[in-house]
């Protein structure tokens, strides 16, 4: 990866700052090739968009049910009034149902042995899944975990069947709180011992795994660096790594405003790719379009759509990197979901609505044809 050396000028660092954002960020505002649809969106040419439901409140993370309906956690209100919901969507009757209610800042929900899963503002929570599909009670497996006001972020079931999950970085002077900006794995046989997987990251929102066993994770960077926002991130998870917060960032940059040097960055393990500032990573797939490509929700608020990240086939990324936008034009576009028809579905946050997006022609396809 490429090293950047910090020049503590504040204007020269804001000058690089903008170049690297803008490296990549550029085509994320301009899509020559894109088409307007019926729905207002704006989608890359091939692709159709429909609205397939409407009446959520504040969605989060939406699963695939047991019973082939969606399973999705939403705020239901104030994302602090402890009125968070996971409710049932049937897309084929578009009826919705409530199955667990007064949670609290829900964002992460996954089915894993038998049990809902249940990410929610300082806890990680375990109902079991009932024959008649219901879930139980909620018990807490994991409490008081490390907190800095803002959601820990979705969950994640890996390919060997545990769970992936995050604690958010919070400061103590010049570094993180124990157990903080972390990204952990629990096995389900003994949910109250998870291991850490990776150090330094200050909000690894989203994660997936690619067709190599590659872990990838989005990282919001919701804090101040020298004076600047730092941008988001897109991070390859190698296990053991430290990737720098609080005290770096970004392609190892260091932040001096919390002790950061060069020689401690250096040894860091820096971003994969970099988002401009604010773009507010919420979600991430391995596109059911192209096997060579994750798909990136970028909530806003500054330009929300739903980007193309080009991967080699070893898992790295494509060089060079071009950042394209598949779709446009929602509010706030908060997770992505591949159905088994391997169309995409896309929830919006603001306006409650979800969309599904399919290819309409597959040639030449990336997957093969029996």
């Amino acid at each position: 990866m490429r090293k950047f050396i910090f020049i503590l000028s504040q204007s020269v660092f804001a000058l690089a700052l903008f170049l690297l954002a803008s490296c990549t960020a550029a085509p994320i505002f301009s899509n020559p090739t894109a088409q307007p649809t019926a729905l207002n969106l704006e989608l890359e040419k091939g692709y159709h968009a429909e609205k397939v439901f409407q009446g959520l409140y504040q969605p989060t993370q939406m699963i695939l049910a047991p019973d082939g309906a969606l399973w999705i956690a939403q705020l239901n209100g104030d994302e602090n009034a402890g009125k968070g919901q996971v409710v049932r969507v049937g897309l084929q009757d578009k009826t919705m149902r409530v199955l667990l209610e007064n949670l609290d800042k829900p964002t992460g929900i996954a089915i894993l042995n038998n049990a809902l899963w249940i990410q929610q503002k300082r806890s990680l929570l375990r109902a079991a899944l009932n024959e008649e599909g219901t879930v139980s009670t909620p018990e807490i497996i994991l409490n008081d975990l490390p907190f800095n006001t803002r959601s820990e972020g979705t969950l994640t079931v890996s390919p060997r069947g545990t769970l992936i999950f995050e604690t958010s970085g919070n400061r103590v002077g010049n570094d993180a709180e124990k157990d903080s900006a972390m990204l952990w794995e629990l096995d389900p046989s003994d949910p109250k011992n998870p291991t850490p997987i990776a150090t330094g990251l200050k909000n690894a929102y989203a994660h997936t795994f690619d067709e190599q066993g590659n872990l990838w994770a989005t990282e919001i960077a919701d804090d101040f660096v020298n004076g600047y926002a730092p941008p988001d991130e897109l991070n390859w998870i190698v296990r053991n790594e430290n990737y720098g917060w609080p005290r770096c960032f970004g392609y190892r940059l260091y932040a001096t405003n919390y002790g950061g040097t060069e020689a401690e960055c250096s040894n860091t393990f820096g971003a994969g790719l970099i988002f401009p500032p604010h773009s507010t990573p919420t979600s991430i797939v391995l596109s059911p379009f192209d096997r060579d490509k994750l798909l990136v929700a970028l909530w806003g608020p500054t330009t929300p759509s739903v980007v193309r990240v080009p991967l080699n086939r070893n898992g790295n990324f494509a060089s060079p990197i071009t950042i394209a936008p598949l779709l446009t034009g929602l509010a706030h576009p908060q997770h992505l979901l591949v159905l088994a028809d391997k169309s995409l579905l896309v929830s919006d946050f603001e306006t409650g609505t979800l969309y599904r997006i399919t290819q309409l022609y597959i040639f030449p396809t990336p997957y093969p044809i029996p």
